[in-house]
C-alpha cells in the first residue's frame, strides 16, 4: 500500500494546484449535473416524452456545457499528466498551460478515452471487478500520447504491455480508487440525497479527489518504466 499512501501524500501537498487545474471542469460538471437536476431530467418518473419536451427548451444550454464538459475533461486526462512532470521537475507550467497542453491533443486522447471508457464499461458489466482491471492495465494511455506522441491505439496498446508485470497490484489499487466513488455514489442514492445541491458538489469532489492520486499513480509507473528503460 505504500503507492497508494505516496499518491495520496503527493497530492495533498499539490492540493492548491491541483485543484485549480481541476476547476474548470468540475464547474462545468456540476453546472450540467444542476441544469439536468432542476428541471427534473433525472427522475425516473418522468415520461419519455415530457423528458423529450424539457429537453428541447434547453437545447442550447444543454450543447455548450455537454461539449464544454467533453473538451475539458478530455484535455484534462492528459494535462493533468504535464501537471504531474511539471510538479516533480519543478518547471514553471501554470495549471491552465498544463490543461492547454492537454487540450491539445484532444483527438488522439479523446479517441484513447472513448475506448479506455468503452472497455472499463464492459468490464464493468462483467461483475464490476474485471472493469477495474481494464482501467487499470490501460490506464497509462494519456502518457503515451502526450509525452511520446502515439496515436490512441497505440497508446492503450503500449499501456498494457508496460503493466503486465504490475497488473494486479494496480488494479488493487485501482479498485480502491474507483471504488470509494461508487461506493460513495450509491450511499447518497440510499438515503435520498443524491439530488440535493450538497450532494452534488461532494460527489465532484469526491470524484476528482480520487482521481488524482489515480493519474499520479499511473504517472509515477510511467516514470519508474522509463527510468529502468
Amino acid at each position: 500500500m505504500q503507492q497508494f499512501f505516496s499518491s495520496v501524500s503527493f497530492c495533498v501537498r499539490h492540493i492548491g494546484y491541483l485543484f485549480i487545474l481541476c476547476l474548470p471542469v468540475m464547474t462545468i460538471e456540476f453546472a450540467l449535473s444542476y441544469l439536468l437536476m432542476s428541471i427534473g431530467i433525472i427522475d425516473a418518473n418522468m415520461s419519455d416524452s415530457a423528458a423529450l419536451e424539457v429537453l428541447s427548451s434547453i437545447s442550447s444550454q444543454l450543447f455548450i456545457l455537454v461539449v464544454l464538459s467533453l473538451v475539458l475533461s478530455v484535455g484534462l486526462s492528459g494535462g493533468t499528466m504535464i501537471a504531474f512532470q511539471s510538479l516533480t521537475s519543478n518547471s514553471e507550467v501554470t495549471p491552465y498551460q498544463a490543461l492547454l497542453a492537454g487540450i491539445k491533443k484532444f483527438f488522439p486522447l479523446l479517441l484513447g478515452n472513448l475506448m479506455h471508457s468503452l472497455a472499463y464499461g464492459i468490464g464493468f458489466l462483467l461483475l464490476v471487478l474485471p472493469g477495474f482491471f481494464l482501467y487499470a492495465r490501460l490506464g497509462l494511455f494519456p502518457l503515451y500520447i502526450m509525452f511520446e506522441d502515439k496515436k490512441a491505439l497505440d497508446a492503450l496498446g503500449e499501456s498494457w504491455q508496460a503493466t503486465d508485470e504490475v497488473g494486479t497490484k494496480l488494479f488493487v489499487l485501482t479498485s480502491v480508487f474507483l471504488g470509494i466513488q461508487i461506493i460513495f455514489g450509491l450511499a447518497g442514492g440510499l438515503i435520498g440525497i443524491d439530488s440535493s445541491i450538497g450532494f452534488l458538489v461532494l460527489a465532484t469532489l469526491i470524484k476528482y479527489a480520487t482521481m488524482m492520486p489515480l493519474f499520479y499513480l499511473f504517472f509515477s509507473l510511467y516514470q519508474s518504466l522509463e527510468r529502468t528503460q
